[in-house]
């Protein structure tokens, strides 16, 4: 049988899987076209979170790795921030017109994956209502189950069933931890062996060597801020700022120059922490930062800066600022429950939120006697190790493949 295309002439046996030559397989011939991917990119430009650092993180990894085989298309609002993160790479941004959800997952990503031809198409937490190609859905969590005291029932009511809907409705369904993957299928009744675990890493600026002095330099400079205290996570109750931030308080720290800084929007408007900000003293008021938006290169410098993280939080689906502190040799003590469970490298400082005498004697001695910077660095490159972007961006590969009928071990190899 002949089989001519752009001017390329391949035989092909009618009754074998190579190519007569033997150069080329069926599944090579087939990765000759490239898959095109649609990816849901409206939260770039927005507020920073997991679900961001998680788009960048693994598409940057795949563009790298399997660039060759895909056309990228990011559907969103805000074309400079896209190409801010992947305009060295062929890639296609399609600007949405509707805020409105309903419209959107209705109409208009239907629409524009059929005027585009899309054959996989990328979301997190919820699909469109249409079914107009191949989705891949990203469940990083269902902690609003697991406690729901910290959440209220229209909130649990509605994404349980859009949720399980989005996951029933997907061919590729991902999520970032075992905690999370098994959570996901006990409260949907999900089968756990299809759902595929991408967890997250620490971006590759958190990995790069960096001079610790000038960081600090650059926080005094901007900030004024000499010792420092931080935690970076959005503001809400399951967090568990409140905590840390009562440690500091019953401690004194502030009449011994140790400020406590937290980055990150008050999303649920938790009024609770917002009105202890106030009840304040004078010494305290002076000692104590709430930066809701930090630009990346603030982010970063404050993170390298830090001398020590703490990250009391009660529930994460994977939590992912302990990890990026810590590669980059940063003090660090981190909750111990949900998903956290799996960062046991941090030995003594993996402690349970709930224990706030524990956290206040923690603080203390990380404080007054941190660690050798050794034991730090070796905590560092656990992290580098165990976590990598480019092995979810493997497996993501890997659940594409297989949907198309193609073994990824043969092409691989």
């Amino acid at each position: 049988m002949l089989y001519s295309k752009l001017g390329i002439t391949i035989f092909i046996h009618l009754t074998a899987k190579t190519v007569i030559t033997g150069c080329f397989s069926f599944d090579n011939f087939r990765l000759m076209k490239k898959i095109k991917l649609l990816v849901d990119a409206r939260n770039f430009g927005g507020e920073g979170q997991g679900s961001l650092t998680y788009l960048k993180g693994l598409y940057l990894a795949l563009l790298e790795s399997y660039g060759d085989r895909y056309e990228l298309y990011f559907a969103g609002y805000d074309e400079a921030a896209v190409m801010e993160v992947f305009g060295k790479y062929n890639v296609r941004f399609l600007p949405l017109k509707n805020k409105s959800r309903l419209k959107l997952w209705l109409n208009e990503f239907p629409e524009l994956i059929r005027k585009n031809d899309i054959e996989f198409a990328h979301f997190q937490y919820i699909t469109p209502i249409k079914k107009a190609c191949r989705y891949i859905v990203t469940t990083h969590d269902v902690l609003f189950n697991d406690f729901p005291g910290e959440f209220g029932w229209s909130y649990r009511t509605q994404r349980n069933f859009l949720f399980k809907r989005s996951l029933l409705q997907s061919e590729i369904r991902l999520t970032v931890s075992e905690y999370s993957r098994q959570k996901i299928a006990q409260h949907y009744r999900i089968n756990p062996d299809t759902i595929s675990i991408t967890p997250n890493a620490p971006m590759e600026s958190f990995l790069l060597p960096f001079d610790r002095k000038k960081s600090q330099e650059f926080v005094q400079n901007k900030f004024g801020w000499d010792k420092y205290i931080l935690y970076v996570s959005r503001l809400e109750p399951r967090k568990n700022h409140l905590a840390l931030l009562d440690a500091w308080q019953d401690l004194e720290l502030a009449k011994q120059g140790v400020h406590l800084v937290f980055v990150g929007n008050n999303t649920l408007n938790d009024s609770a922490l917002t009105n202890s900000f106030k009840k304040l003293n004078q010494k305290e008021s002076a000692h104590f930062h709430w930066v809701r938006n930090a630009s990346d290169k603030e982010l970063l410098e404050l993170y390298r800066a830090a001398n020590l993280f703490v990250y009391p939080s009660k529930a994460e689906g994977f939590g992912i600022p302990p990890l990026e502190a810590a590669a980059l040799g940063v003090n660090t003590i981190c909750s111990n429950v949900t998903a956290m469970q799996d960062f046991n490298f941090f030995k003594n400082n993996h402690i349970s939120p709930d224990n706030p005498g524990l956290l206040q004697t923690m603080i203390w001695l990380n404080i007054t006697l941190p660690p050798p910077q050794a034991e730090l660095d070796n905590i560092a490159r656990i992290i580098r190790e165990k976590y990598s972007w480019e092995r979810s961006a493997k497996v993501l590969h890997g659940e594409v493949l297989r949907c198309l009928g193609l073994d990824y071990q043969k092409i691989a190899a």
